[in-house]
């Protein structure tokens, strides 16, 4: 067999791709990390739940916000300067919120929100970069399912790397640590000349740009952004599930297992779309695979399954979230207008941020108002979401310019 035969053999054997997707990941990392991170270092201080829960909505929030505004700058100024600038402030901002936390929690706060806002949009970036790299087709089919899969490689190696550093460095040099990596990443993928390349290559009518609307008020592109929130919402629910299963059980590092299991089957699930693409249009196919992960997310409502057989559930529900994803991005990518394709992926990111923390937060109330009885109808609630907000993506709908 060649090459040719496995696309994503051949997206990897492509100039730079192997070299951004691994930087990327790299200065993707804080994103898996500052949840546990704030969480471990509000324990060794004042030791108050509510204040970690507070700080990491406000940094996964201000996130949410950030990425579509760095997006639209990128594609106004480069990524270059963009990047390197944003991965600094964002280092400054979580070396701050670690060294103020103690004696100045409202700093902290304020540090958090500069943190999630300035994190490197390293995800749009990327994706806007795929279509320049890798040939239409397959190979990019297979680009983008490689991107959304090897972000589950990010949530399993985050979490153990804040053990590590905790252990190594302490609560708050752990948090440095985390903003360092990031950082570090942002730079490593700056100095490739592909995004080197894409920022003196910008539209040569930048002024026009500045002026140009924002790709979420493109009907189709809104659509997209409300389905991929729509898909958030189990992956996020899933957090609580795990947890409320592993109560319920009174059986210890089940949630553990299940969230990992989960990842592994994601990571099946990007590998077999990498090998072969699916087949037919994204217009066509991105409300199918949104309800295939619904009902993918079903098995996890009978909580009365052996052990065993619930954590595999939990490995089938994640099968098809790469898939899905790699449909997302492609759809973005025909539908933004080049000069402003960065800030559309900025959008899909945030929604489906949004999404994963919407997901959890009701989840975490449900569970929290009627204990662990209540995760059947979590998963059900969560995927009858999910189903619905796939209509959205249904072809026929009325284009836009």
């Amino acid at each position: 067999m060649t090459s040719s035969s496995y696309p994503v053999v051949s997206v990897l054997r492509t100039r730079h791709t192997g070299y951004l997707l691994i930087t990327s990941l790299l200065g993707r990392l804080p994103g898996a990390m500052a949840a546990l991170a704030i969480v471990q270092l509000v324990r060794s201080t004042s030791g108050d739940f509510a204040l970690a829960g507070l700080i990491t909505a406000v940094y996964v929030v201000a996130g949410a916000v950030g990425q579509p505004l760095l997006s639209r700058l990128i594609d106004g100024f480069g990524q270059v300067t963009v990047l390197v600038v944003s991965g600094i402030l964002s280092f400054l901002a979580f070396t701050g919120m670690a060294l103020t936390l103690d004696p100045a929690p409202g700093a902290a706060i304020a540090l958090a929100a500069a943190a999630g806002i300035f994190t490197p949009p390293l995800e749009p970036a990327l994706r806007a970069l795929w279509p320049r790299l890798v040939s239409p087709g397959p190979p990019l089919k297979a680009a983008f399912s490689l991107d959304a899969g090897a972000q589950e490689i990010i949530f399993i190696i985050g979490p153990l790397l804040t053990v590590a550093g905790i252990a190594v460095f302490g609560p708050v040099g752990n948090l440095l640590f985390a903003g360092g990596l990031g950082l570090i990443g942002a730079l490593a993928f700056s100095i490739n000349p592909a995004p080197r390349a894409a920022s003196t290559k910008r539209p040569s009518n930048v002024t026009a740009h500045s002026g140009e609307q924002s790709p979420i008020l493109l009907p189709a592109v809104a659509r997209v952004a409300a389905f991929t929130f729509g898909i958030g919402l189990p992956v996020g629910a899933l957090t609580i599930v795990a947890t409320a299963s592993e109560a319920a059980r009174a059986d210890p590092g089940l949630a553990g297992w299940i969230l990992a299991v989960n990842a592994v089957g994601a990571l099946i699930g990007a590998t077999v779309v990498g090998i072969r693409p699916l087949g037919s249009t994204p217009e066509r196919l991105l409300a199918l695979c949104g309800i295939l992960l619904a009902v993918g997310y079903l098995p996890l409502a009978a909580t009365a399954l052996p052990a065993l057989a619930y954590i595999v559930a939990a490995g089938i529900s994640g099968l098809m979230l790469p898939p899905t994803l790699g449909q997302v991005f492609e759809r973005i990518s025909e539908l933004s207008p080049p000069a402003v394709l960065t800030e559309a992926n900025g959008w899909v990111v945030s929604a489906m941020t949004l999404g994963v923390g919407a997901g959890t937060l009701v989840a975490g109330v449900v569970v929290g108002a009627s204990g662990p009885s209540m995760v059947i109808w979590i998963v059900v609630g969560a995927s009858t979401l999910t189903a619905l907000f796939s209509l959205i993506a249904f072809p026929g709908r009325p284009r836009v310019g």
